[in-house]
């Protein structure tokens, strides 16, 4: 039992970096707003904060223009990633598991699946389905820290992938799950510790 993906390459995209700093503007602009209105600060030095939101919607707009609606700052590579039983291989390079630490998973979805709604979360590129392309794994081999962002094609490739998962977990193979809101178990959100021990327990895995 095995999982397979690609991986993914930096590439330039100067049009999405610039709607990514029009969105910290925009969200900078937002955080100063409400200080000066805590500190009771003159109304004139408010238009600051409001001239620093309209700049970051300019900004965005102007980038989200030059990458004519590619937001994305990464490409496909020709580099495979395996996820097995006995180890990692990513290209031409294998892991053994019993030489990996710190092994852990960075799930969002795969390529159309519709995203999970966190409080007090908003994307300033996503339209509410996601691309497969926010996934990531990462470990230790030797001290040296190895990180890669990989695809997630559709749901037999998250199947596949949850496969491994419950194939780690019965066999005791130490690794986290986790996505944007936090830790996972078998994709699923947890709260607490206790609920992700309680959940290992219902499936057999503790």
């Amino acid at each position: 039992m095995q999982f397979d993906a690609k991986t993914f390459v930096s590439v330039r995209n100067p049009g999405a970096r610039m709607a990514d700093v029009g969105g910290i503007l925009i969200v900078s602009s937002f955080l100063l707003l409400g200080i000066l209105k805590v500190l009771r600060v003159p109304r004139i030095n408010s238009l600051y904060g409001f001239c620093l939101t309209v700049a970051g919607i300019i900004i965005v707009f102007i980038g989200r223009r030059m990458a004519k609606g590619n937001m994305f700052t990464v490409g496909l590579s020709d580099t495979g990633l395996m996820v097995g039983e006995e180890g990692i291989r990513v290209g031409e390079d294998y892991y053994p598991l019993d030489q990996i630490t710190d092994l852990g998973f960075w799930i969002e979805g795969y390529d159309g699946m519709m995203g999970p709604q966190f409080k007090g979360y908003r994307s300033f590129r996503s339209s509410g389905r996601l691309s497969g392309a926010d996934n990531k794994i990462h470990f230790r081999v030797g001290g040296k820290r190895h990180l890669y962002q990989f695809y997630l094609q559709n749901d037999v490739d998250m199947r596949q992938l949850g496969s491994m998962f419950r194939i780690y977990y019965s066999r005791g193979v130490p690794f986290r799950e986790c996505n944007r809101g936090g830790t996972t178990f078998l994709f699923q959100q947890v709260r607490s510790k206790k609920e992700f021990e309680e959940m290992k327990r219902r499936e057999g895995y503790a």
